[in-house]
């Protein structure tokens, strides 16, 4: 069966129809949160569920969704309101949340919502099916109830969703989760709680689903983890991160291999050995620093100083001279001064970060910081994002402008035949976006000179040589 997987940057679409019943689903937040849909689906579709694309269209509507900003749980209860029509015109429709906001909310969400008949976490995905069916089977009760499945396993019990994935519309990529959950309880950070504790799959699952993927043409993986670096350390006698990293070079024809998240405490130097040994791991790192400040790094629990960053980072440019950094950043943590801030905006002088993703502080139920007073006022919050936004795009420019005239190995993950300029885009190994011309397919990887460098993308010609 045919599946169309429509990924934007940080808010995607999937779409399910069935002969007996049209499925809708759309997801928000990161990568991981993808990956969970991707797996939806493929459930779904085992059990012969097809597509619509439009949720007006479907007799069952899922939600999967993140509550790691604010911002993104307010998204999805923007969406619950309208469908709440659909409801009223079709009270057969099952409405479901799944995701973060699911376990952050459990039946809190039905005194807002009352129309919901599924709630469920990212822990039960696995329990799709069943619970679909809970819900048809529930309606023909007297006392009709809300299906919930929330709340987390033992580690030991805890089983990985060994299904692979649906095909994506970049067929020549995937994404593999290896871990799930998180042991570092940073104060602002509510992942522990809506994910649950840190357990990391078995390495041969993860190996037998990379080959299954090269199978298809998958030619590059990205691994997915709350905290990658700690893969396997719960275990004893387990496979290290990086000793997982070299086994999949070993025993896998992977051609390009890249991982998320990193935490900067846990990269230690066998990882970065890989980087120098392991012919098909990318130059390039997700390492979230969060802030500048020293002060703030601690009421953040990070566990580390921007000292002991930009050493980290030097030892990796040491030895990788190439190698891309990108990372995330908080604005207006509680107490943040400008003197705070400032050291920021140096660290990102210093760094001069490839790629940063940028966020003014929310506070988040359950974190220890939510306990402390959100004192910096919103204007200034948004005075100090707006500036950061424009430091960032300066930096990435000048690097960008860099790369003129340079050739790379490019990944061409879509055409556009339409664009006759430039018709076909893909990624550096340093992950940087590319369109250019030439002549090629999905999943090629083609050699590709740097002819213009804009702050967010380049533009290329393929290289004949």
């Amino acid at each position: 069966m045919t599946f169309v997987h429509v990924l934007r940057s940080r808010f995607s679409f999937f779409w399910l129809r069935a002969d007996y019943m049209k499925v809708y689903i759309k997801t928000f937040g990161c990568q991981m949160n993808e990956q969970d849909s991707a797996q939806m689906f493929a459930l779904l579709d085992g059990q012969g569920y097809e597509r619509v694309d439009e949720a007006c269209l479907a007799d069952l509507i899922l939600f999967n969704t993140c509550s790691v900003r604010e911002k993104a749980a307010q998204k999805i209860f923007s969406e619950l309101g309208r469908v709440r029509l659909l409801k009223a015109d079709n009270p057969s429709v099952i409405i479901g949340v799944a995701g973060c906001v699911a376990e952050q909310e459990k039946e809190r969400l039905l005194v807002r919502f009352p129309f919901i008949d599924l709630i469920f976490g990212p822990d039960h995905i696995r329990h799709l099916v069943n619970l679909i069916e809970a819900v048809k089977n529930n309606r023909s009760c007297k006392d009709k109830q809300v299906v919930q499945k929330t709340g987390f396993d033992l580690r030991k019990d805890f089983e990985f969703l060994n299904v692979l994935p649906a095909e994506n519309e970049s067929p020549a990529k995937a994404f593999v989760t290896i871990q799930k959950g998180c042991d570092n309880i940073c104060s602002f950070c509510i992942v522990p709680f809506v994910r649950g504790r840190e357990v990391s799959r078995p390495h041969q699952a993860i190996i037998d689903e990379i080959n299954a993927l090269v199978e298809r043409g998958v030619k590059e993986v990205t691994l997915l983890g709350q905290n990658v670096n700690s893969y396997g350390l719960k275990n004893p006698g387990s496979v290290s991160f990086a000793g997982l990293l070299e086994l999949i070079a070993q025993k896998t024809k992977l051609k390009r291999l890249r991982f998320t998240t990193s935490h900067p405490k846990d990269v230690k130097d066998d990882l970065i050995d890989q980087y120098v040994v392991n012919p098909i791991l990318l130059p390039q790192m997700h390492l979230p620093v969060q802030s500048g400040s020293d002060r703030i790094l601690k009421l953040m629990r990070r566990q580390y100083t921007a000292g002991d960053y930009r050493s980290l980072v030097e030892n990796l440019r040491r030895k990788v001279p190439h190698i891309s950094f990108s990372t995330d950043l908080i604005v207006g943590f509680p107490t943040e001064t400008d003197d705070d801030y400032a050291a920021t905006l140096r660290l990102m002088d210093a760094v001069r970060f490839d790629q940063t993703f940028s966020f003014v502080y929310s506070p988040r139920p359950y974190t220890r910081a939510a306990e402390l007073e959100d004192d910096v006022p919103q204007e200034v919050k948004a005075l100090r994002l707006k500036q950061l936004l424009e430091r960032d795009t300066q930096i990435t420019r000048e690097n960008n402008q860099a790369m003129l005239g340079r050739i790379y190995d490019v990944l061409v993950e879509k055409i556009d035949k339409e664009n006759e300029g430039h018709p076909f885009t893909g990624r550096t190994p340093s992950n940087r976006i590319v369109h250019f011309a030439g002549a090629c397919q999905a999943g090629d990887i083609v050699s590709v000179k740097i002819v213009k460098a804009n702050p967010h993308s380049l533009f290329g010609e393929q290289n004949a040589a």
